[in-house]
């Protein structure tokens, strides 16, 4: 279940990249008009994926 969530919240900040722009829970985030809260949200989703991916390794004891 965590590699899911790794893959989905990695999925969302590939394409909040690519597109420049993303929407969520009905808020619009662009780089354009609102950088410097564009680039928070990135950072947040981009560490929620990683403690994801982190925990995944964990459960399957690659890391302990």
């Amino acid at each position: 279940m965590s590699l899911l969530l790794a893959l989905l919240f990695l999925a969302l900040f590939i394409s909040a990249i690519v597109r420049g722009q993303f929407s969520y829970s009905k808020a619009d985030y662009s780089f354009r008009e609102h950088p410097v809260q564009f680039v928070i949200v990135l950072v947040f989703i981009l560490g929620v994926s990683a403690l994801c991916f982190y925990h995944f390794l964990v459960e399957m004891e690659f890391l302990r």
